[in-house]
């Protein structure tokens, strides 16, 4: 055989080795490709497995009927990521601008709702504006802080944001969890009314159910 023939011989085995490892290639980004799909649908199915009312049904909280955002600055906020809402919103609370960092990490919270940094800056965030609130404090603040904590009391990823949760607890509240006790109870024991008939008084523990 001649040396040309050998050196056709030699392209054409290292072309048909070629399109062998395409194809690989090609399944192996099909695998990922479900892979993925996958992993998205279960991470949205356990979001929506998790109690609404501690994640993403935040906007009666920013409405003016509870007093606590009352902005149209949304429509400038676009489409970010959650984590750069955070980190604005964290600057936003370091620098004083109270209102400004509770309505960009309520964004973040509704984007991210187990992002518990988000959620305890969030939640510190409420917890200011309800402590200003001298004279008069809101019910309805004062029921949504203590249902933020008790979020991340639950939920937390690390011992030290539990551990965070719960000394907010007892701070707002008074009390915190009792050992089994499940947290439709525990709110019950500790949730106001919001129609004004009761003053919110910081740390005070419950003597008896108030709704």
């Amino acid at each position: 055989m001649s040396d040309r023939q050998e050196q056709t011989r030699g392209i054409r085995k290292l072309s048909n080795m070629s399109q062998v490892e395409s194809k690989k290639c090609h399944c192996w980004q099909i695998v990922s490709a479900g892979l993925a799909l996958t992993l998205t649908a279960g991470n949205a199915a356990l979001a929506n497995e998790v109690d609404q009312e501690f994640i993403v049904d935040t906007g009666s909280i920013g409405k003016s009927t509870h007093g606590v955002v009352h902005s149209d600055q949304f429509l400038e906020l676009g489409v970010p990521t959650a984590n750069s809402l955070r980190i604005e919103g964290e600057q936003s609370l370091r620098m004083g601008k109270l209102d400004r960092a509770i309505m960009v990490l309520q964004r973040s919270v509704e984007m991210a709702p187990m992002d518990m940094d988000g959620r305890i800056l969030y939640a510190e965030a409420l917890e200011k504006k309800l402590i200003k609130q001298k004279d008069k404090r809101d019910p309805a603040l004062y029921n949504f802080v203590v249902k933020q904590w008790l979020f991340v009391s639950k939920n937390a990823e690390f011992a030290d944001q539990g551990m965070q949760g719960f000394q907010h607890l007892y701070k707002i509240a008074g009390t915190v969890p009792k050992k089994f006790e499940k947290e439709k109870k525990f709110l019950e024991r500790v949730l106001i009314r919001e129609d004004g008939t009761e003053k919110v008084i910081l740390g005070k523990k419950p003597t008896a159910p108030n709704l």
